[in-house]
């Protein structure tokens, strides 16, 4: 598979008290495997214990990995209708997957509720917003 034009991939997701954590963990591995994994403790609003499980890929790899994955799973074609509302002007590619079918093996995108929400860094020279466009529409296609 050739370069992916891919900095960066930052996956995060929350795991309330009610949620087996090592279930959430699962489901964030079977999102974004590989690369750097962090936890945060946090408190809620009602003092209730949240935990903040993160992944950040920077290897080639790892990213290359996780691409496949998302392609098996049909990710970029999902993403197609609506990519460049999903860009924001720093070049990441924003997008939710399901976190509940995530535990189950499957990934499926997801406009609101329960998320792990995904963060996807694009390689654009110059780094304008229409080079960024570029690259996602180029990554997209190239998937599928």
């Amino acid at each position: 598979m050739p370069s992916l034009p891919i900095h960066w991939v930052h996956a995060r997701t929350h795991c309330q008290a009610t949620e087996d954590e090592a279930r959430v963990a699962a489901a964030l591995d079977a999102a974004v495997a590989g690369g750097t994994a962090s936890r945060e403790d946090l408190v809620g609003q009602f003092g209730n214990p949240v935990v903040v499980l993160a992944r950040l890929l920077e290897a080639a790899p790892d990213i290359r990995s996780t691409w496949r994955r998302w392609t098996g799973a049909r990710l970029p074609e999902a993403l197609q209708p609506d990519l460049d509302a999903r860009l924001d002007d720093d070049g990441v590619l924003h997008f939710r997957l399901d976190k509940q079918r995530a535990a189950g093996g499957e990934l499926v995108l997801l406009r609101e509720g329960d998320a792990i929400d995904v963060q996807v860094k694009l390689k654009a020279y110059p780094a304008k917003p229409e080079e960024i466009r570029k690259v996602a529409r180029g990554l997209v296609p190239e998937a599928v």
